[in-house]
Order: structure tokens, then sequence, then C-alpha cells
């Protein structure tokens, strides 16, 4: 393929804004506050999950609870009623007023252990409540962080983004300089060169696949004319230190 020494140095020139393209393009989806976001995110996701599963833990402390309270409600409303029934003058027998002072007691013991249970609950109840919220301060904190680093997120892409689209209205300017089958031929390359379809060459150094190329080679492409590509990596080389036209 034909090309002259202005084209291919036209070329060098396509292929640093291409680079520039690719850079700011990996900036774009490796920005450090994405990164950062989506371990915020992560985290609080965690965090949430965490507190559910707490919740849930809550929601059957509190269901024990009423239940104890319950029995306790019941047992107290019970003995009342038979101590009603043993004070009333009702009762003259000795052995049934025996019993009912005994069913009483029984009643008294019940009602005794229910309300230790019901202690120990409560204390269950207290720790669930005072460390969800703890979680819950903590999730409104990476919310307010998760708010703060997405602002950033949102500056910085669109700070790259301004740079892109810049480099990319370049580009657009400058391709139609260059002859259509000399960038299609250059694109091909770097589609499969990860990028780099032209390079120059200085001294001995092929700057695509940094190769020091042999002397003999080197001679050949200084004195070729038109396009030449390296032997080592099939990229298009370029000679710099040749004056342009």
């Amino acid at each position: 393929m034909d090309a002259s020494q202005q084209q291919l140095f036209d070329l060098l020139k396509l292929q640093k804004i291409d680079s520039s393209v690719d850079q700011l393009q990996a900036r774009l989806g490796s920005l450090p506050e994405q990164r950062e976001l989506e371990d915020l995110e992560q985290r609080y996701r965690d965090l949430e999950r965490k507190t559910a599963e707490r919740e849930a833990e809550l929601d059957e402390v509190l269901g024990r609870q009423r239940k104890l309270e319950h029995e306790i409600d019941g047992c107290t409303q019970k003995i009342e009623y038979e101590q009603k029934r043993m004070n009333s003058g009702d009762i003259s027998n000795v052995r049934e007023l025996s019993g009912l002072a005994a069913e009483i007691e029984s009643l008294k013991r019940r009602k005794d252990r229910f309300e230790d249970d019901d202690l120990e609950v409560m204390q269950e109840r207290e720790t669930l409540e005072g460390t969800i919220d703890a979680m819950r301060v903590d999730l409104d904190q990476l919310q307010q962080q998760i708010q703060s680093v997405t602002q950033k997120r949102d500056e910085a892409s669109a700070e790259v983004s301004k740079e892109l689209d810049a480099q990319k209205d370049s580009r657009a300017s400058w391709a139609p300089r260059l002859p259509g089958d000399l960038v299609g031929y250059y694109e091909g390359l770097r589609s499969t060169k990860s990028g780099v379809g032209a390079a120059p060459l200085q001294g001995s150094t092929c700057m695509g696949c940094h190769m020091k190329l042999p002397a003999q080679e080197v001679e050949r492409v200084r004195k070729a004319n038109g396009l030449v590509r390296c032997d080592e990596c099939g990229r298009i080389l370029v000679v710099v230190d040749r004056k342009q036209d």
C-alpha cells in the first residue's frame, strides 16, 4: 500500500488520538470513585440484610413476650378469681378450701416462672433493639457516604467524558485527512494489536512492541518508501526522525 511520509506522520497523530481515546475509555470504566461506590453499596446491602435478620429475630422475641404476658395476665386473673372465692365465705368445706389454697399457690408459682421467662425475653429484646438501632445508624451513615461518593463519581465521570468527547471530535476531524484505505488498514491492525496499529521507530526500537530491530532491518525501514511493517509485531512503522515534507 502506497503512503507518503506526510500521511504516515499524520497516521501517527491519529494513533496518538486513538490511544488517548482508549485510555480515557479505560479510565471511565475503572474510576476509583466507582470502585469505592461499589464497595460502599455492597457494604450497605450486607448490613441491610443483617439488619433484616435481626429485625426478624426481634419479631420472634416480641411474639414470645406477648405470649408470656398473656400467660401472666391469665394467671393473675385466675389467682384473683380463686382468691375471691376463697375469701367469699361461700365455701366452708375444709378439704375444698385447702385444695383451693393449693391451687392458688400453684398458680402463683406458675406466674413466677412466666415472669422470670418474661424478664429474660425482655433483656433479649432490649439487646436486639440496641443492636438494630446501631445498625440503622450505620446504614444512615453509609447512605450519606454513598450519596457523597456518587456525586464525586459523577463529577469525575463528567470530567473524563468531556476529555473523551474532545478527543473523539479531534479524531472525527483528523481521520478524513488520510486516505480511506490507509485508515481502514490501520484500524484492522489496531483491532488485533491491542489498539496500536502504527508506531514510531525510535533509534532501532519499534515503539509498538518495544523490540530492538536488527541493524539490517532498521536500514531497510529507513530506506523504504511507503508503508512498512515491523517484522516483529506487524505494526506500521514510521521513521520519526525523518524530515516532514
